[in-house]
């Protein structure tokens, strides 16, 4: 007779999954109907699973999801903290697309700047960008301001995002020394983050979990379409009420009052420019398309 348990995905190395239940962890295969589908098992997702023996078991069915993150692929997160940072210097327009999917799926975003030991404007230029839509913190994970996240974690799922060499890693390692995580640096031949995280992890911790994830410099929006795109932006929307038209897409259109504030200065330009930029990359891409 099969024994069949359900337990959640803490970490994935390629097929091979470490899934915990009842408080031990089981090393997992799946099968390629998984593997090879949009149904893959991700980090995070909770699974049914057949004991088979010492410690191994194989995947049999991947429960449904409440979400899924896609930079960085993590399921049923609850909190998102976005890391930003003064060093590599922030990529808002990646910034801007985690935020979006995380708009998306429901997931609450934290926008984290970190290193803010280091002295810089770069918290100054997140604020402005970010704080009508989400909260901003200033953190270091060189002193005990990390320990402001504890309140974010309890009985959730949280999940770092961002470049690589930002610092999720030092974060999640001043939160819970015993990881040891590997922590790298900026190449100094390109200025960029240097990858230190391979995979990604979940970790019981402060009566949640924490997932930390690998760095990545590219995010593509998935599913949104140009005319929707300005549903996901909160700090748009909240003022769209005013345009003349109720499809306004804060283009070409008169009477936009979302181009009202970015002209008396209560939205932030940078982020109202970068969104033009999206929607348009967006409709060429649907032109290309059809």
């Amino acid at each position: 007779m099969k024994n069949i348990l359900s337990g959640i995905v803490v970490k994935a190395v390629g097929g091979v999954f470490t899934v915990m239940a009842d408080g031990k962890k089981y090393t997992c295969f799946s099968p390629k109907k998984f593997r090879y589908q949009d149904g893959d098992v991700l980090v995070g997702d909770t699974v049914k699973f057949e004991d088979l023996h010492k410690g191994k078991g194989v995947v049999t069915e991947i429960l449904p999801r409440k979400n899924r993150l896609h930079r960085p692929e993590i399921a049923n997160v609850d909190v998102c903290f976005l890391v930003l940072a003064s060093e590599p210097s922030p990529d808002l327009y990646l910034a801007d697309k985690v935020l979006i999917n995380c708009f998306q799926e429901h997931i609450e975003p934290i926008v984290l700047v970190n290193k803010c030991d280091l002295q810089n404007n770069a918290f100054d230029l997140v604020y402005e960008n970010y704080s009508k839509i989400a909260k901003v913190i200033a953190v270091s994970a060189m002193d005990d301001s990390v320990q402001k996240l504890k309140e974010f974690i309890d009985g959730k799922v949280v999940c770092f995002a961002g470049q690589s060499a930002v610092g999720k890693t030092s974060i999640l390692n001043a939160l819970l020394p015993e990881l040891k995580g590997q922590v790298g640096g900026l190449s100094a031949k390109t200025g960029r983050g240097t990858h230190t995280t391979r995979h990604s992890s979940l970790h019981k911790v402060y009566g949640g979990f924490v997932v930390d994830t690998c760095g990545f410099s590219l995010c593509d929006l998935n599913g949104i379409r140009s005319d929707e795109l300005r549903l996901y932006l909160d700090d748009f929307v909240n003022i769209a009420h005013d345009c003349k038209f109720t499809s306004c897409t804060h283009t070409v259109e008169p009477d936009c009052a979302v181009k009202r504030a970015v002209e008396s200065g209560g939205l932030c330009k940078g982020r109202y420019d970068r969104y033009v930029e999206e929607y348009n990359a967006l409709k060429e891409a649907e032109k290309r398309q059809y």
